[in-house]
């Protein structure tokens, strides 16, 4: 659905949210699975921080500091625990856009970045222990009035796949 949409060609970060969508079908078609775990993981930890932040609230307004004060004091190490962790989980999976599996239950880990002002989209691919990295211009896999074309950059991406397959060898 998204190479259907016209990106804005002058915005860097349009264009790496554009490809970070389509990271996805790209690795399907080379036998991928996607895992949401990490995603899931994310959005657990954030959603209980809301929810403990939310009962405190309401804590707080039915009752008096001295009867909540084990509560709060509670509340707030709770929330730090899971707040921690967050922290933990985002800067162990920095940049991580994609983690999939193949059919062997490798594990595949795709982490990419873009600097504001350089129109480069720089890829880390990591299958089980090695990894490799490239620096893929996004000139080459968008057209001049800026839809993504899906072959050029799975051919790009499958470039990058057959170094790492070489490394193995």
């Amino acid at each position: 659905m998204s190479q259907l949409k016209k990106i804005n060609l002058n915005s860097v970060n349009d264009l790496r949210q554009a490809t970070d969508e389509n990271l996805g079908s790209i690795f399907q078609q080379f036998g991928y699975t996607e895992s949401f775990t990490l995603t899931y993981l994310k959005l657990g930890l954030g959603l209980s921080t809301v929810v403990v932040a939310g009962l405190l609230f309401l804590v707080d307004k039915k009752y008096t500091w001295k009867e909540s004060y084990n509560v709060t004091v509670l509340s707030c190490v709770i929330y730090g625990i899971l707040s921690g962790i967050l922290y933990l989980i985002n800067f162990f999976n920095k940049n991580v856009k994609y983690i999939g599996y193949d059919k062997k239950g490798k594990k595949l880990t795709v982490a990419a970045t873009s600097t504001k002002y350089d129109p480069i989209y720089n890829i880390t691919i990591t299958l089980e222990e090695k990894s490799v990295s490239g620096a893929l211009p996004f000139n080459k896999f968008f057209d001049v009035v800026g839809f993504f074309d899906r072959d050029a950059f799975g051919s790009l991406v499958k470039e990058e796949l057959n170094k790492l397959n070489k490394k193995d060898e």
